[in-house]
């Protein structure tokens, strides 16, 4: 009697264990591919075996919630470039403290600030800071004293 090696399946010419969890980026099925799947599947059904209506309905549902998180993420993540933006204008005209490209701490002060691929740059003497560089924001100098208030003679009227 011979001995016979084990078969293990392959996937992309790798192989994979029955334990092992397949990384396949591609594998993760987006609302395109979800609807495709779903028309293929109503088209070649067997019709003397009709599709479960209720299992049917859950996909359907299961496809709008993700639908519905997709636009939650996307107002998320709309939100949060606004506030960066915010918080970058915020800063101009202010003294920041920043690592510049060789490491070393640089001081300056902002004057204006723009979204450069995707990311807040501030530019700060000629130069462009990334607003993840920021380390020290300073506060702004007074020019003026405060005007102290006097109080004001009340007029009598007889």
């Amino acid at each position: 009697m011979s001995n016979i090696e084990s078969i293990s399946p392959t996937i992309g010419g790798s192989s994979v264990s029955a334990g092992s969890p397949v990384e396949n980026p591609g594998a993760v099925l987006d609302r395109d591919a979800f609807l495709k799947l779903l028309v293929a599947q109503l088209k070649y059904q067997d019709p003397t075996k009709p599709a479960d209506t209720s299992q049917m309905l859950a996909q359907s549902a299961q496809l709008t919630m993700v639908d519905r998180l997709n636009d939650i993420a996307d107002s998320l993540q709309a939100a949060e470039s606004s506030d960066k933006l915010v918080l970058a204008g915020s800063l101009v005209g202010r003294e920041i403290a920043f690592l510049a490209d060789a490491g070393e701490q640089v001081t300056g002060r902002v004057e204006s600030v723009r979204f450069e691929n995707g990311d807040l740059t501030l530019s700060v003497g000629g130069l462009s800071v990334p607003l993840g560089t920021v380390s020290q924001v300073f506060a702004p100098a007074l020019s003026a004293p405060a005007p102290t208030l006097s109080p004001v003679p009340a007029v009598v009227t007889a």
